[in-house]
């Protein structure tokens, strides 16, 4: 959510920013989501809450955001260049520089199970993380980014089903848009409606960014692509190498007898 202006409301989220030994980042705004071939721009929407309002549809910019930073100590942040997710919708987004406070996919489950005590934290968590492993690694335009950060909305703030599906409508007073026959809000629900039997395949690692108590900007979400490990990679089983050996060795005799034959 792009800023429009610096709104003192009360901080809500921000559990790691309790710790004085927490570790940090210094970040600096440089606009909407860049995926390589350039930034993508936002889609503006009205959504509620807001930062203006908690229960009033407010126009909001809607997308990814990238972040620069000279602190490359992070696997996330080692290019000096991350794009990040909002998952506030009580501030704005500060267009300068902030310093974020490094947390954990668990740290943001707790607040948001304080924000949304009917349904844990922990499952929204996990629906955001299902949601990254199924689309994250083909969004790269405007349409697909504001698609994106919707889903990631609704599953933190929006009410599920009886069933526990999550679905973005006009009428949920937790988090409802406008319209929700726009392209990029079909798309965020048909995303959503795919969670329900979609699998934690583990592509993507959460890291939550909070703003603590400092109240400057929105906290928000970074996705991590988690690189394989050795025991995902396919090793042929040691009574594999045996048959293998054995061909071989046939193979070996059999040309000797016919070498002999000639």
């Amino acid at each position: 959510m792009k800023q429009r202006h610096f709104l003192p409301l009360v901080a809500l989220l921000g559990v790691a920013s309790t710790s004085s030994m927490a570790a940090t980042i210094d970040v600096t705004y440089a606009n909407s989501a860049d995926f390589g071939n350039g930034q993508v721009g936002y889609i503006t929407g009205a959504i509620a809450p807001n930062p203006n309002s908690n229960n009033n549809l407010g126009n909001v910019s809607i997308g990814g955001i990238s972040f620069t930073t000279s602190n490359v100590d992070y696997d996330f942040s080692s290019s000096g260049q991350f794009n990040a997710w909002c998952v506030d919708i009580y501030h704005w987004m500060s267009n300068g520089s902030t310093i974020y406070d490094v947390a954990t996919a668990s740290d943001l489950a707790t607040e948001l199970s304080k924000l949304r005590p009917g349904t844990l934290g922990q499952i929204r968590v996990d629906n955001m993380i299902k949601l990254a492993n199924q689309v994250y690694s083909f969004i790269d335009t405007t349409i697909e980014s504001a698609a994106f950060q919707l889903a990631i909305w609704e599953i933190a703030y929006g009410t599920p089903s009886d069933v526990g599906n999550f679905i973005i409508d006009t009428a949920d007073t937790n988090f409802r848009v406008k319209d929700s026959t726009l392209a990029f809000v079909s798309l965020a629900n048909n995303w959503l409606n795919g969670l329900a039997t979609a699998e934690n395949t583990g592509n993507y690692t959460l890291t939550y960014l909070n703003d603590g108590t400092r109240n400057k900007s929105q906290d928000v979400i970074v996705f991590t692509e988690t690189p394989l490990t050795p025991s995902s990679v396919s090793v042929p089983e040691p009574n594999s190498f045996a048959l293998i050996g054995l061909g071989l060795a046939g193979f070996t005799f059999i040309r000797r007898k016919e070498v002999q034959r000639v």
